[in-house]
């Protein structure tokens, strides 16, 4: 991979670099022409196209991460998405392939940033809000994933499942970051024993994965994998606006449809099923919540939460067939053939990644203007999250203590077809 790397580490401005300094500096240390933001996306960083000293069309990212960043939106993990690539590179070279070049990385004392070429693309669920929305294309495409991401990534090396590993890594990321959510949120909400929230009693979800903890070994995952990514949203992966060369042998048509940005920053053994539940929370909440906002209302019956326009029907329908499609898949079959809990676990962490959303909205201060340009605060869609995620691991809990398994369509239908209309 051809990445110029650089040290630079001028002294920061009174103390502490602002996002506008760092721009600067990565900008007139590469010899860019900074040109407009983009704005689409859910991290922290701030992303620029801009244009280098010979002409070339650059996109520029830059972090310098404020108070309470959660792991993830932190300095450590952007600084380490190269160190992941790198590694893929030598580990999975097929999946690799479909990264985007990492052109520049600049490493700055309490800032960093890099520059990719700029991609002429969309994100791999935009064909579920076109008018009709395309379904089967989405599901060509995310077939295409599965096998480049899983088949081609993930299946490439084999680790042995640490003790307590659902328990730490899917749990635990929300009960780590509890703490920050309960300082930003009303207290009555996070700190409440009990919630009702869409007409349904919940428990905090605190109390509801105190439950759960020692009780996931069915759902454990057989092995772990390698770190093929680890942050799989629809937006990270880039579908070209462009087919690709006449008469390429598929491979290479494959490897022209899409690529890949932004793994999670992990060089860590890592399980599947997280970026596949990664995917299908794209599509259940987090995408349509920053592309159309959340609509919270409280009343003495408890909080009213769903979305501020009607969720794509795209959307709706994907997010029905995507188990079906999974459990249909011959690759994924054959690899977790041992792995019975998988469809299980793919719930469990969808909903958790429902929850643990929550405090990551909060460390992305960027402005969120939604499909009529209104703008959701930071605080509305961590509330959002925060409820639909209390709902759904309720659910969830108790679908498990009944019958030790997850009706799949029900349990989503609480965030396609159940939730109260936007205002």
């Amino acid at each position: 991979m051809d990445t110029d790397r650089r040290r630079v580490t001028p002294a920061p401005t009174a103390g502490r670099w602002t996002e506008e300094a760092a721009l600067a500096a990565a900008a007139d240390t590469l010899g860019l022409t900074v040109g407009h933001e983009i704005l689409d996306g859910g991290s922290p960083a701030r992303v620029h196209r801009t244009t280098g000293p010979a002409g070339d069309d650059l996109v520029l990212k830059v972090l310098v991460p404020g108070p309470g960043a959660v792991d993830g939106h932190d300095l450590a993990s952007f600084r380490h998405k190269l160190r992941q690539i790198d590694l893929l590179h030598t580990l999975a070279p097929r999946l690799a392939a479909h990264y985007l070049p990492v052109v520049h990385f600049l490493d700055g004392d309490g800032w960093a940033a890099c520059t990719t070429p700029y991609y002429d693309s969309v994100d791999l669920a935009a064909p579920l809000r076109e008018s009709p929305p395309r379904v089967p294309e989405f599901f060509r495409r995310h077939t295409a994933l599965v096998r480049a991401l899983v088949l081609d990534g993930y299946a490439v090396r084999s680790h042995p499942t640490p003790v307590g590993h659902l328990e730490e890594v899917v749990l635990g990321r929300f009960l780590r970051r509890l703490p920050g959510l309960r300082r930003a949120l009303p207290e009555d909400v996070t700190t409440a024993e009990r919630l009702t929230v869409n007409g349904v009693p919940c428990a905090a979800p605190h109390l509801v994965l105190g439950r759960l903890a020692g009780r996931l070994a069915p759902l454990a995952p057989a092995r772990l994998m390698a770190p093929a990514h680890g942050d799989a949203n629809t937006r990270n992966v880039l579908w070209s606006a462009r087919s690709g060369p006449a008469g390429a042998a598929p491979d290479q048509q494959a490897a022209a449809e899409f690529r890949l940005i932004d793994p999670r920053g992990s060089v860590e053994p890592w399980d599947p099923v997280y970026d596949l539940a990664k995917t299908l929370f794209s599509l259940s909440v987090w995408d349509p919540a920053l592309r159309t906002g959340f609509s919270v209302r409280r009343s003495e019956h408890g909080y009213a939460v769903g979305f501020r326009h009607p969720v794509f029907p795209g959307h709706r329908a994907a997010i029905h067939r995507f188990l079906p499609h999974l459990a249909s898949h011959e690759g994924l079959s054959d690899l977790f053939r041992d792995d019975p809990g998988w469809l299980e676990r793919l719930l469990l962490t969808h909903d958790l990644h429902v929850l643990a959303e929550a405090p990551c909205r909060l460390s992305d201060r960027k402005p969120k203007p939604d499909l009529r340009g209104n703008r959701s605060t930071p605080e509305e869609l961590a509330l959002g999250h925060y409820l639909l995620g209390t709902l759904l691991i309720n659910d969830l809990a108790t679908q498990l203590d009944r019958t030790g398994q997850v009706d799949a369509t029900a349990h989503l239908a609480l965030v396609t077809d159940h939730l109260p209309a936007g205002s």
